[in-house]
């Protein structure tokens, strides 16, 4: 009669290791997972040629280049639009408003040097001094009044600077009751030309007063 030999260990333990590791193999595979996608660029886009967009996305309209300056006076009385208040001569006084007083004399025939303003050198001008007489009781500023005009007919004539004829850029400072202050100017233009200088403010350029020869 044969004798039954127990298993050997390594037998009796074989079913219990493969269930173990089903086991593990199947938990290996629920912790893996879904591969994961490619994450999204963030590079920014490739620059464009055309305008950069503002913030709502709409393209920035372009600036405007600015025009060409005016000759001449930028504020300037020059036709028959403007009122002329009063008329005078030359060497009399003129009233502006209700304390102030002008006299212009001149012409006295020039010509600009090495290093004129808004002039070429050698340029005929013609040069007046315009004088502001302060007849109130209280100061006055009289910058306003330091930018009158020449015509010829109703075309001005080009200001011009030159400290070489006395001519310089400057402006009528405030005048005192009782004060005068005098202010020289030059016009580019023919000698034999006939010049009408318009004294105004420029807080109403629309109203001057004009003297002639």
């Amino acid at each position: 009669m044969a004798v039954p030999f127990p298993p050997s260990p390594g037998r009796r333990l074989g079913p219990v290791c493969a269930a173990l590791l089903v086991v593990a193999l199947a938990g290996c595979a629920a912790n893996e997972g879904p591969s994961p996608t490619a994450a999204p660029s963030t590079s920014p886009p490739a620059a464009s040629d055309g305008p950069a967009p503002t913030a709502t996305g709409t393209a920035a309209p372009a600036t405007p280049s600015a025009g060409p300056e005016p000759s001449g006076n930028d504020v300037a009385p020059y036709d028959e639009t403007s009122t002329r208040d009063a008329a005078g001569s030359f060497g009399t006084a003129q009233q502006l408003d209700g304390s102030l007083e002008a006299v212009v004399e001149g012409p006295r025939p020039a010509t600009t040097g090495e290093r004129p303003v808004r002039a070429a050198p050698g340029t005929p001008v013609q040069v007046f001094t315009l004088t502001l007489i302060n007849t109130g009781s209280t100061p006055v500023d009289a910058v306003p009044w330091s930018f009158p005009v020449a015509v010829a007919g109703e075309e001005p004539a080009v200001p011009v600077f030159d400290e070489s004829l006395g001519v310089p850029m400057e402006t009528f400072p405030t005048i005192a009751p009782g004060e005068s202050a005098s202010l020289e100017l030059a016009f580019a233009a023919a000698h034999d030309a006939e010049l009408a200088v318009r004294v105004f403010a420029t807080t109403t350029p629309d109203h001057y007063v004009e003297f002639t020869d």
